[in-house]
């Protein structure tokens, strides 16, 4: 019996692909992309990570790195992972100042 190989990235990209297809139909009265459901999504997931819980998880993590980092000078390997992590916090925590900036000065 023959066994096939399945690329599933491929499979589940095809199914996104499939499931997205609706956001983008013609409505027929606007004669636009139904694009109004994807804004308000876009503003309540902008809302989700520009929130108050969002930040206060962010500040404990990053005093959490700080504390590991104090704990673990000595280890080589820990450092650079508790310094990714930490670079990583401050991207997130300002990834909406620095797309509003770029995007300001593009205008």
């Amino acid at each position: 019996m023959k066994k096939f190989n399945v690329n599933w990235k491929m499979v589940l990209f095809l199914l996104l692909s499939v499931a997205a297809a609706p956001l983008f139909a013609q409505t027929a009265e606007l004669g636009t992309l139904g694009l109004s459901g994807m804004e308000k999504l876009a503003t309540t997931i902008e809302g989700i990570f520009t929130g108050k819980i969002v930040t206060v998880i962010l500040i404990c993590c990053l005093a959490g790195c700080g504390i590991a980092y104090a704990y673990n000078k000595d280890n080589e390997a820990m450092k650079k992972k508790i310094i990714a992590i930490t670079i990583g916090i401050a991207i997130i925590t300002a990834a909406s100042a620095i797309v509003g900036a770029v995007m300001s000065a593009a205008k």
